[in-house]
């Protein structure tokens, strides 16, 4: 009687919760921090089963888990990361991380009753908090991530996630055998117009230049702010001809556009294309890059305003007639 008396005392100043079951799954004890976590008090569980206090309760996992403590003398842990929890106790934190219930680990162990009856001792760990910090860390870790990923001013993506992105994206043109086309974009002159209107209205300009261009992007593409007035556009599963007729309308929309309040026609720009084929002229990151940019300035010195899609210097007018520098 003293050793149940003490067992009892113990279990019940433990900060965790605690209960028995027999082999009919019926509830022979029920710790008091349970039943201030979930309002039902010793009494109430006394020779219930979980699912007659919880309706609607099921825990297959959990059930086996008894099973085999009760049988076999086999504990188990039910890790919070795995189940999540076993029993649906509400806490009263916020659900910014998607956090209503208590988060539990759970440890069932065999206990050997009265007059060799064998139960199962429940033992759950309230680890709520460690897993809202966890959230909250790796919430600021990935806030952080997406903003080194990020050109301030444009809020387009930079160079760091390019990389990142590019070389897997032509690893899977490479896997399905589709092509991926680059446009190195440059607005022309725009130095001579940023010392001569000055950096905050430079800026505006980069900043609505780059809603332009993505006006004319689908939803798989993405744009790149490469370097100062100098953008990059990659547009995967698109052939040299679609990505020629894109490249006209970005440059067409930015001749035609009162971009920030000035004349149209004022900013305007050049545009290089490469594309990557896996069957025809496979390359690297770099490569298809470095392609562009020549095709770039190809266009820059075929008369700026123009779009170059080759290495001979050819450029394309309003019309799409090819002219060569």
């Amino acid at each position: 009687m003293d050793e149940e008396f003490d067992f009892r005392l113990i279990c019940e100043h433990l900060p965790m919760g605690l209960f028995v079951l027999d082999a009919e799954r019926r509830i022979r004890y029920w710790n008091e921090w349970l039943a201030e976590k979930s309002g039902i008090s010793a009494q109430q569980a006394a020779q219930q089963r979980l699912e007659d206090l919880f309706p609607g309760w099921s825990n297959e996992r959990f059930q086996s888990a008894v099973g085999q403590a009760i049988d076999y003398r086999i504990p188990h842990v039910l890790s919070q990361a795995l189940n999540r929890l076993l029993l649906p106790i509400k806490v009263p934190l916020s659900e910014h991380y998607g956090v209503t219930l208590m988060q539990q680990k759970v440890s069932v162990l065999p206990l050997s009753g009265s007059a060799g009856s064998h139960c199962a001792l429940v033992i759950i760990q309230d680890v709520t908090e460690t897993v809202v910090r966890a959230a909250a860390a790796n919430d600021v870790m990935r806030r952080f991530r997406e903003v080194s990923l990020r050109d301030p001013l444009t809020n387009l993506f930079n160079r760091r996630f390019m990389w990142e992105w590019l070389a897997q994206k032509l690893k899977d043109a490479t896997r399905d055998n589709t092509s991926l086309a680059c446009l190195m974009i440059d607005l022309d002159r725009f130095k001579r117009l940023n010392d001569s209107l000055g950096h905050q209205r430079g800026d505006e300009i980069l900043q609505a230049f780059a809603v332009a261009v993505m006006a004319q992007l689908r939803e798989s593409d993405i744009l790149v702010r490469y370097g100062g007035e100098e953008f990059a556009a990659f547009l995967p599963r698109c052939n040299l001809q679609h990505a020629i007729v894109i490249a006209q309308r970005i440059r067409q929309d930015v001749r035609a556009m009162a971009i920030a309040d000035l004349e149209p026609g004022t900013v305007t720009c050049s545009v290089g294309v490469a594309l990557y084929d896996p069957q025809q002229s496979p390359k690297d990151a770099e490569a298809l890059l470095r392609e562009a940019d020549q095709r770039l300035y190809a266009a820059k010195r075929g008369g700026r305003d123009r779009v170059c899609p080759d290495d001979d210097g050819a450029v394309t007018d309003d019309g799409g007639n090819f002219h060569r520098g």
